[in-house]
């Protein structure tokens, strides 16, 4: 299976803030990967028709698949943010989430990486 990696923008303490609209890009396959640190946001923003963001589940209990949670449906311009992800959606042996789009077209995505203060 193809996938798009995303690269997070960082969401920096005390810094001028992310701009969104600049950060959102449109995706070149449906399927999205990235590092999953626990500290991920994806910002899914959807033009001109409904989509559906479904988030993959990696993994497993006692050898046997977990199912996929329901996709969400996105109503056409609307931007809706999701994250943090736990370990838990990794794909097994990794630290890759996986998230899978109802289609490329008229829809762009962010991946917003929070870092903590201390």
């Amino acid at each position: 299976m193809t996938s798009q990696t995303l690269t997070p923008v960082p969401l920096v303490p005390n810094a001028a803030g992310v701009d969104l609209t600049a950060a959102l890009a449109t995706p070149t396959n449906v399927n999205l990967t990235f590092i999953n640190s626990g500290r991920e946001f994806l910002a899914v923003a959807a033009g001109a028709t409904s989509e559906t963001v479904q988030l993959d589940i990696g993994v497993t209990i006692l050898g046997q698949a977990v199912a996929n949670f329901t996709a969400v449906p996105i109503t056409n311009a609307h931007t809706v943010l999701f994250g943090p992800f736990t370990a838990q959606v990794d794909q097994a042996g990794t630290q890759t989430a996986e998230i899978t789009l109802s289609t490329t077209t008229a829809i762009t995505v962010a991946l917003i990486q929070f870092t903590p203060v201390v």
